[in-house]
C-alpha cells in the first residue's frame, strides 16, 4: 500500500484528497495546508488526522511514497525539488513551474533520481475528447485538416477583482500559464508537434500588472495541419469551452457550457447532415465530488500504479516541461 501526502487546502482538498483517497493501492496518509473549518472537517469525516501547516515538516515527519500537489507553480517547484532529493514520487499540477527554467531542472533532477512524475493535464481524459481522438487516428472522415480552440469564461480571481500568483504571469499566472497550459497539452494530443506559433494578448483596460487576460494564438503543427486558440478569462456573458476539428469530408465539434468536465458533446457535420456522436462514461461523479476529481482519479491510478511498478507514466514532467517551453516561446514570440 502505497502512502501519499496531498499538499494544498483548495484544489488540493476538493480535488486531490478525494481522488486520491478512492484510489487502490493507495493510502492518504497526511495533508499539508491552511488549517481551515472546511478542511478539518472534512480530515475529520474521512478519518485523516495527520494535519500539517508546514510541507518541510510534512516530508520529514511522514516516510511517504508519493506527494500529490495543487499549489502555487513557483511553490511547487520548490516542493518538488526537495520531494525529488528523498526520492518521493510526484504528482504536479499545470503548469509545472513558473518559468521554463524551473521546469527545466524538475525533469532533470525527476530524471536523475529515477522517481515516477505525473502532471494532471485533465482534457484528454474525458471520454468525448478520447473519442474525437479515435476519429482522427482512424481518419474516419479524412485527413485532419485545421483545429480551432474557443474558450471563454470568466474567472475567479477576475470576477472578484483579485491579484494573485494566478494573474501574475511571473508566478506562473496569466491566463496563458494557468489556464492555456490545458490547451497547449491538448492541441498536440489531437494534432501532433507545434512547429511555430504567433500570439496577440489581451490585457484588463487599467494596467498590465496584473498579465494578460485572453490569448489569440495562430498555430503551425509538424504535420502539416493549420490551427488557431483563442482564450479569454474576462468573458462575463460567455462560458464555453469549443474545439472545431475540420476533416478532409467533415467538421466536428466537441464542445461545453457552463462547466469544466461535465457535459461535452460531439457534433459531426457531414455533407447537410448532422449527427450528435454519443460515448459511453467509464466513470461516474460521485454524490458531492467536484467534476473533476473523476478525471483526477484516472491520472492519479496510473500515477499510483507506475509508482508501483516503478514504469513510466503519462502526462509526466516530460509534457509538463514541453508545455512550458511552448509558453516561453508564445510569450518571446507576443505581437
Amino acid at each position: 500500500m502505497l502512502k501519499i501526502g496531498i499538499i494544498g487546502s483548495g484544489f488540493g482538498l476538493y480535488g486531490l484528497l478525494p481522488a486520491f483517497n478512492s484510489i487502490k493501492n493507495c493510502q492518504v496518509t497526511c495533508i499539508c495546508g491552511e488549517k481551515t473549518d472546511r478542511l478539518v472537517k472534512y480530515c475529520q469525516s474521512i478519518n485523516l488526522e495527520n494535519i500539517y501547516s508546514d510541507w518541510r515538516i510534512m516530508l520529514e515527519n511522514e516516510n511517504l511514497d508519493a506527494i500529490a500537489l495543487a499549489v502555487p507553480p513557483s511553490v511547487q517547484y520548490e516542493i518538488a525539488k526537495v520531494a525529488i532529493k528523498k526520492k518521493i514520487n510526484v504528482f504536479a499540477e499545470k503548469p509545472l513551474a513558473a518559468n521554463y527554467n524551473q521546469a527545466k531542472e524538475l525533469l532533470f533532477l525527476a530524471q536523475k533520481k529515477r522517481i515516477t512524475h505525473a502532471v494532471d493535464f485533465i482534457f484528454p481524459e474525458i471520454e468525448e475528447w478520447q473519442k474525437v481522438k479515435q476519429i482522427i487516428d482512424k481518419k474516419t472522415y479524412g485527413k485532419l485538416k485545421h483545429i480551432s480552440v474557443n474558450w471563454n469564461f470568466l474567472s475567479y480571481n477576475i470576477k472578484n477583482k483579485i491579484s494573485s500568483w494566478k494573474t501574475n504571469p511571473e508566478r506562473g499566472g496569466g491566463a496563458l500559464s494557468f489556464y492555456f497550459s490545458h490547451a497547449l497539452y491538448y492541441l498536440e494530443y489531437y494534432a501532433g508537434e507545434i512547429l511555430n506559433l504567433k500570439s496577440l494578448f489581451s490585457y484588463p483596460k487599467k494596467s498590465k500588472n496584473d498579465g494578460e487576460v485572453g490569448a489569440d494564438i495562430i498555430i503551425r503543427f509538424k504535420s502539416g495541419i493549420n490551427g488557431n486558440a483563442h482564450i479569454y478569462s474576462s468573458d462575463k456573458g460567455l462560458n464555453r469551452h469549443q474545439l472545431i476539428f475540420r476533416f478532409e469530408k467533415a467538421t466536428i465539434i466537441l464542445e461545453n457550457k457552463n462547466n469544466v468536465t461535465k457535459n461535452f458533446t460531439i457534433s459531426a457535420y457531414v455533407g447537410k447532415k448532422t449527427k450528435k456522436i454519443t460515448v459511453k462514461k467509464n466513470d461516474i461523479t460521485r454524490k458531492g465530488e467536484d467534476e473533476r476529481v473523476r478525471i483526477v482519479r484516472k491520472i492519479g491510478t496510473r500515477f499510483i500504479n507506475a509508482c508501483i511498478s516503478k514504469n513510466p507514466t503519462h502526462p509526466s514532467f516530460e509534457e509538463g516541461f514541453r508545455v512550458q517551453a511552448l509558453i516561453d516561446k508564445i510569450r518571446r514570440n507576443e505581437i
